[in-house]
């Protein structure tokens, strides 16, 4: 049987991972965003992450392409609906896998986006560049004895919270799908959105971006929000409206927010050319903004090729098996 030719979509992958690969096909690395197009007439798997969106006018250059194995959980760059209709199997890390279980980076940048909001320390950070020694200034905010509310209380929630608590925050959370029994175990009380809004003094978004959590928090939850609190999301940016984001940081109904991610993301940055918050980020100190690095750490993805990888064996072996 005639080897397998995987296409690497990421710019970087383990050397681990791609030595057992190479046991099960032949692969070609990125190399470039044009080389990686010029190789997608060979390819016909593709492991990728974010680095590339595989939409349609991508998937036509891949004529013999029948599997895309991704190291994400969501697959929204993906044309599903085309890869349905040509019949390439999409196989991708699920929400409740043991390799994210086993990942704290995005509750751990969760908590640095915390600190470094509410005690000011980019700008801070600005100023000395600037030359300036602004101590009164930048005076921040304790996280000790604050109410933080959490809006989703799975995997990240869960960690989130553990990580709040032990720096004497008291936490509670909303969650339609976990018990208030749960959420006590954790030594989290669980309450409505609604109270969770009007009461906290930072709210951290951790809800799973799907076709009932688009939008979920618009103008009127930001309306709600304490004012002089803080927002936090390092969930996905379409499950906020960010135009209510931005009104509730212009009228100072929030003091601050940090997020990871903003709606209609691209791997090029093209979509930060005319967002409202960007610009907004760029002349005023409340809104940190970072490029998704949630899950970007060393260790979450060697975590994350090294699963991936296994699935796409494991997909090559059944296909070897059937032929």
């Amino acid at each position: 049987m005639t080897e397998p030719t995987i296409l690497i979509g990421e710019k970087s992958f383990h050397p681990g991972a791609l030595k057992k690969l190479s046991a099960y096909g032949n692969i070609i690395p990125y190399g470039s965003p044009k080389l990686f197009l010029k190789n997608l007439q060979k390819a016909d798997i593709i492991i990728t992450a974010l680095d590339v969106k595989l939409e349609r006018p991508i998937l036509d250059r891949a004529p013999r392409l029948r599997l895309i194995g991704s190291r994400t959980t969501q697959l929204r760059y993906i044309d599903l609906k085309e890869c349905a209709s040509r019949e390439i199997k999409v196989v991708n890390i699920k929400a409740d896998s043991s390799v994210l279980r086993k990942t704290p980076s995005t509750a751990e940048e969760t908590m640095a986006l915390i600190f470094a909001l509410i005690r000011n320390i980019p700008w801070g950070f600005d100023s000395i560049k600037a030359g300036k020694w602004r101590r009164v200034e930048y005076c921040g905010t304790e996280l000790a004895e604050k109410a933080v509310g959490l809006i989703g209380f799975g995997r990240l929630g869960r960690m989130v919270a553990h990580y709040c608590r032990a720096f004497n925050a008291e936490v509670v959370a909303h969650d339609p799908f976990v018990s208030a029994s749960q959420m006590k175990k954790l030594g989290v009380r669980k309450v409505t959105l609604n109270r969770l809004l009007t009461s906290s003094d930072i709210i951290s978004l951790h809800s799973i971006y799907n076709e009932h959590t688009y939008g979920l928090l618009g103008e009127e939850h930001f309306r709600r929000m304490k004012k002089g609190s803080f927002f936090i999301n390092t969930a996905r940016g379409e499950i906020t409206n960010e135009k209510a984001l931005l009104e509730a940081l212009r009228t100072g109904r929030l003091a601050g927010a940090a997020i990871d991610t903003l709606a209609g993301e691209s791997p090029d940055g093209k979509h930060l050319r005319h967002n409202p918050l960007v610009h907004w980020a760029r002349k005023h100190e409340n809104l940190i903004i970072v490029p998704h690095l949630g899950g970007t750490t060393f260790e979450a993805i060697r975590r994350t090729q090294e699963y991936i990888t296994d699935l796409v064996i494991k997909e090559i072996r059944k296909d070897a098996n059937r032929k």
